[in-house]
């Protein structure tokens, strides 16, 4: 009998703590990301060049249906070779699940992107805006019950730029809040 008084205790401890995380409303992630392309430019007079930017994205998951949440995110990003800005707003699910400090995600994010340079970059002669597909995938590590460092994000984006579409990589790192009730 005190097995099982002990089992349901820890049980019930578990729960308790799953419920602090389930019960969160949301939560704030500031994420430094560097994204490089899947294709080289050739700038005049010198060999090809892969686009590298760097930048940032804010994002906030809702939790309302924990572990499932819902995204928004903003990003802007900078770079060479050819002073490329990338703008993208999307929306879309998300999954993350919590083990212990350790909150693995994973999204799925549509929305709008929008780019320019100088050197009439993809061949337009000025920015060029269209719809973006991102998925993504990290970790977590809780440092208190309201603040975090996100890891690691690996992210996929697909952007309707250039004759075949363009595929862009980003990886970061950041700091992330939860909102209180």
């Amino acid at each position: 009998m005190p097995l099982v008084l002990l089992a349901a205790e820890m049980s019930h401890a578990q729960a308790a703590r799953e419920m602090v995380y389930d019960w969160e409303p949301g939560q704030l992630t500031a994420v430094y990301q560097w994204t490089t392309d899947d294709y080289s430019l050739r700038v005049p007079e010198r060999s090809p060049e892969r686009i590298r930017l760097n930048g940032a994205a804010i994002e906030y998951a809702w939790r309302g249906f924990y572990p499932w949440e819902f995204l928004t995110s903003v990003g802007y990003s900078q770079g060479g070779p050819l002073s490329q800005h990338l703008v993208t707003v999307q929306a879309g699910p998300g999954y993350c699940r919590g083990f212990k400090n350790i909150v693995p995600f994973a999204h799925l994010l549509l929305g709008v992107a929008r780019t320019s340079s100088s050197g009439n970059m993809y061949l337009y002669a000025s920015a060029k805006s269209g719809v973006a597909i991102s998925t993504s995938t990290g970790v977590d590590y809780t440092l208190s019950p309201r603040v975090g460092v996100r890891l690691m994000q690996l992210q996929y984006h697909y952007l309707p730029f250039g004759e075949k579409g363009s595929v862009y990589w980003s990886f970061g790192a950041g700091i992330s809040y939860r909102l209180q009730r």
